[in-house]
């Protein structure tokens, strides 16, 4: 036989004896949806978990609440999931008195409802949390600081100095 007819007659024993392409069934729906709404769930925290829940935390709680308090995990139950807050003691019992709003909010980001109720857990008040104010200088202190700085003549250094000495002043305040 001849190159030609070798490979003709290869070409026709693989073609009877090639098996057929394996079946793959469609997609299922869930994919579908799963390549829309990841793009779209990027910037917005996705998911249903308390860590993804803090990337939007100020915007469900406003800036007030959201400095003070921080989500810590779901728990679920037949009825829905119940979400436990960390806050600071006093500020625990006003979240609660507003959590029929807060319930709306978060339901409004992670879909109507999933969350049913919130617990939250009083934590201890960090020293970002506290808000007291620090006090000024007083007037003598204020006084000795304008004379220590009567020598200088360019006024944005005075300025600077100024302003780094009642910082240093008001830190060593007890």
């Amino acid at each position: 036989m001849d190159k030609r007819n070798t490979d003709i007659a290869l070409t026709q024993y693989l073609e009877s004896k090639r098996a057929k392409p394996q079946f793959r069934p469609a997609p299922t729906a869930g994919m579908a949806v799963n390549r829309v709404m990841r793009p779209l769930s990027k910037g917005r925290g996705g998911g249903s978990s308390a860590l993804a829940l803090g990337k939007v935390w100020p915007d469900i709680m406003g800036p007030r609440w959201s400095k003070i308090s921080s989500p810590v995990r779901f728990v679920g139950s037949k009825d829905g999931h119940t979400l436990i807050i960390s806050a600071p003691g006093p500020a625990a019992a006003l979240i609660m008195a507003a959590s029929r709003p807060i319930i709306e909010r978060l339901n409004a980001h992670l879909g109507e409802g999933h969350v049913t109720k919130l617990r939250v857990v009083q934590s201890k008040m960090t020293a970002t949390q506290s808000a007291v104010p620090k006090r000024g200088l007083s007037p003598r202190e204020a006084e000795q600081l304008q004379d220590s700085l009567s020598q200088v003549k360019q006024s944005g250094l005075k300025q600077a100095l100024e302003k780094l000495g009642r910082g240093v002043m008001l830190d060593r305040k007890p």
